[in-house]
């Protein structure tokens, strides 16, 4: 299982949010997606996207399908291997 974090800045929020979801969009098409959260930081105008899948493959499939989004080409992700996991 892998965890993706990309964390997000940028001076027009509401670009930005369009952005994110349009990257988004294709999620639910990639074999191996598990998981994914847009989260609004506190005290910051940062935006964050928390992904979870299958394997760096999966994650990679999909970045691949994200084309010329430029949300996604500017943010470089933080990518997890996860070890254990509590619900």
């Amino acid at each position: 299982m892998l965890t993706v974090i990309h964390t997000f800045k940028g001076p027009d929020r509401d670009r930005l949010l369009a952005d994110i979801r349009t990257g988004l969009d294709t999620v639910e098409a990639v074999d191996g997606f598990k998981f994914a959260s847009i989260n609004e930081q506190e005290n910051t105008p940062d935006l964050v996207v928390v992904s979870k899948w299958e394997n760096r493959d999966s994650f990679e499939a999909w970045q691949g399908s994200v084309g010329e989004n430029k949300a996604y080409k500017q943010a470089t992700p933080q990518v997890f291997e996860v070890l254990e996991e509590k619900y």
